[in-house]
């Protein structure tokens, strides 16, 4: 035994001699030139290679130096490849006995690639690119020869060390250049079938928008060498970003999480993901399947944390939006749950919390290619005039005509055609919202807005102890058509008057209604094809801003000569009721069917308001009724019957007010002497039956409108 034992050691020592005296008088380096040859007529590229470095014990390595390889003909002279150092080592031992591949470190060093692919879609590498020839199929395994040993196995690697390689490419067909400066790969002692550490970085460095990132990133690898299974586990990354195309011009990511993937059951997991980006934290947990076919699924929740968006902006370069509450838009958050697929998504059990309001329901994402959005949402409650605009701190003097000249703004475009590409469809419930200081509830919104179809809006709330309901009705198209239907039901204006515009100029329960239809692209065109019909209808109330009964008693006075009666009533107009309808063509309202009655008139009336001009002309006739007295005034028995023109016209901005008295005291003397010419004819007048009392009646008015006339060329009325 011992003389076998000295046999085995002497020709294991013999052969380890006979390696060391071959590397003694092989010097790989007499070879370089050849090797340049080869090189050069393969593949038509200058290799230049520097010192060669061979060692036998304990490892069998290799170490090689300053190796470049030359630019593809008409790329310029600049070495598509360099590499500082390269080095490989086996250890030999377990090679020889055992037939087990031990790398004892891999080292790369000062790798430089350059990739360059020019206008014409050539690229450096074209001529590298080769077609490979497809592996055998593993369920027709290719048989081995019976006198070939097998080859050796993999048994572990000391060591992965990259340093300090940089890939630069351009690409000058799509105008882009891109680098990679600094990278570096290192990782422990790798096993096969055993967990390993690794780390990495480098600088990514676009041109335009200039930007730079510097990314490190750590992981636990645990990766099946023979199935595609891995997982990554204690994964952190962090990307410094910096530059003009970085929002703010420098952030920072970090994400943190464990990563499991196996390609065998097609199915992947994203465990205790967690993303930092300015101000955000993001957290998600995702399990996916079928990503070995067209069904991939992921799913799981998804928290952003509660954050505060002004810092947001601020973190993002960006200024943060004004609002009339400078307390509002302090803290959001957000939970849901995820479901995706390949051309789908939705947020389930959707919760976003904005200050005191909470958001719940669903958003979907039926269809990638078409951008369509679906989703049912409930609000609780919110006043959205806390997150509006704040007004201006310098008040505005009141407009004047020359700031409402007619056509003024009719050359503005409606913002149609982005209507034209929205798609989204869906319901909204609010309980409680603050709209332009306006007080609603029970808001229920339904939109229906497919792509290149007609866009609707569907619009109920209670408000002002009664309800609105709206439809609004959008058609895209080469000349945009506009259809709006709104009802309102049981208002009390006074109240809404006050919240909406600051001021009741009409008080009572009412109702409204809209329904008209419209075309164009600006909105002098919009407003030149208005078509349809307004009603209203006001019960128990008053129109604010002058009393009418006071202004017909002053009248009367200053005509008669008399001075004008002072009066404690009110600025208002009461009535008990009132109504009026209209028919809108082709911007302008026509009305004819005004009633209201007061206390003291009956009134009615008729006229125009130009939609398209800004301007309206309408005369309201109100009639003495018979009663003593009305709105704490003096009476005007003596005025029963008699019509009293109120004439409004003129633009919107500054509507002139036009009381004919005069007519009216003319009225009211024909009606006088009429009346005693009647006595003494014996007969009514007017009848047509009686020759002589018609004839009288003509020539008393004939006569009056001279004196009339007379009298107010001697005593204008103010």
């Amino acid at each position: 035994m011992k003389i076998l034992l000295w046999a085995i050691g002497a020709v294991v020592a013999g052969f380890i001699l006979l390696l060391v005296a071959a590397v003694l008088l092989f010097n790989p380096n007499d070879f370089r030139a050849q090797i340049s040859a080869q090189a050069d007529k393969s593949i038509h590229r200058k290799l230049e290679i520097g010192d060669i470095h061979l060692s036998i014990f304990p490892t069998l390595g290799a170490r090689i130096r300053q190796v470049s390889l030359g630019n593809a003909e008409g790329f310029g002279e600049e070495p598509m490849a360099q590499i500082g150092e390269a080095e490989v080592g086996v250890r030999l031992l377990p090679l020889v006995f055992s037939r087990r591949a031990e790398i004892s470190s891999i080292t790369l060093k000062d790798l430089k690639l350059n990739l360059l692919k020019h206008a014409d879609g050539k690229s450096n590498w074209d001529d590298l690119s080769g077609k490979k020839t497809p592996a055998p199929s593993p369920s027709q395994p290719q048989p081995r020869p019976t006198n070939q040993a097998a080859p050796a196995q993999l048994g572990k690697i000391g060591s992965i060390d990259i340093s300090n390689a940089s890939v630069a490419y351009t690409d000058q067909q799509a105008k882009k250049s891109y680098a990679l400066n600094g990278f570096s790969f290192s990782t422990g002692s790798i096993s096969i079938g055993k967990p390993f550490d690794f780390k990495l970085a480098f600088a990514a460095v676009l041109a335009d928008p200039a930007l730079t990132a510097d990314v490190t990133a750590s992981a636990k690898l645990d990766a099946d060498a023979s199935r595609p299974i891995f997982d990554l586990q204690n994964l952190e990354l962090s990307v410094n970003a910096s530059g003009k195309g970085v929002p703010g011009g420098k952030q920072q990511l970090k994400f943190t999480g464990g990563v499991h993937y196996d390609g065998d059951q097609g199915s992947f997991k994203l465990a205790d993901g967690k993303l930092t980006l300015a101000n955000l934290v993001v957290k998600t947990s995702i399990d996916g399947s079928g990503l070995d076919g067209d069904a991939a699924r992921f799913a799981g929740p998804l928290t952003v944390e509660g954050f505060d968006p002004r810092e947001t902006f601020k973190a993002l370069g960006m200024q943060a939006p004004e609002t009339a509450d400078a307390s509002a838009l302090k803290q959001v958050s957000v939970a849901a749950q995820l479901e995706a697929g390949k051309t789908s998504a939705r947020l389930n059990s959707l919760t976003v919390k904005l200050d005191q309001s909470t958001l719940t329901g669903t958003v979907k994402l039926p269809d990638f290619s078409s951008g369509a959005v679906q989703f049912a949402l409930k609000l609780d409650q919110i006043d959205a005039d806390r997150y509006m605009a704040p007004a201006k701190r310098n008040p505005v003097a009141a407009p004047t005509a020359a700031d409402n000249k007619p056509g003024q703004g009719d050359d503005t475009p409606l913002p149609l055609d982005k209507l034209d590409t929205f798609n989204a469809s869906g319901t909204a419930e609010i309980g409680k919202l603050k709209l332009k200081n306006l007080n609603l509830s029970n808001v229920q919104l339904k939109l229906a807005a497919a792509k290149g179809a007609p866009k609707t809006v569907d619009l109920n709330a209670a408000l002002y102890g009664g309800s609105l309901a709206s439809n609004t009705r959008v058609t895209p198209g080469a000349r945009p058509g506009l259809a709006e239907s709104l009802k309102l039901a049981g208002i009390n204006a006074g109240p809404l008057l006050i919240d909406f515009m600051g001021k009741d100029y009409v008080t009572g329960t009412g109702n409204f209604g809209l329904d008209i239809t419209g075309a164009g692209r600006t909105v002098g065109e919009l407003k030149r094809a208005l078509n349809g019909s307004v009603n209203a209808a006001l019960q128990n109330g008053a129109v604010k801003g002058f009393n009418l009964a006071q202004l017909i008693r002053q009248g009367q006075a200053i005509y008669s000569g008399q001075a004008p009666e002072k009066s404690d009533a009110g600025q208002q107009t009461d009535f008990t009721s009132m109504t009026v309808s209209g028919k809108i063509t082709n911007g302008i309202l026509h009305s004819d069917d005004l009633a209201a009655a007061t206390p003291l008139l009956r009134i009615t009336g008729a006229g125009d308001v130009n939609l398209v001009n800004s301007t309206l002309d309408y005369t309201a006739q109100p009639t003495v009724v018979n009663t003593a007295t009305g709105q704490g005034g003096k009476e005007l028995a003596n005025l029963n019957g008699v019509v009293i023109p109120v004439r409004v016209y003129g633009p919107f901005a500054q509507p002139k007010y036009q009381l004919d008295v005069a007519t009216a005291l003319k009225q009211q003397a024909v009606q006088k002497l009429t009346q005693k010419l009647g006595d003494k004819l014996g007969g009514k007048l007017g009848n047509g039956n009686n020759q002589k009392a018609n004839d009288a009646v003509n020539l008393l008015q004939g006569l009056f409108g001279k004196k009339q006339n007379q009298q107010q060329q001697q005593t204008p009325p103010k």
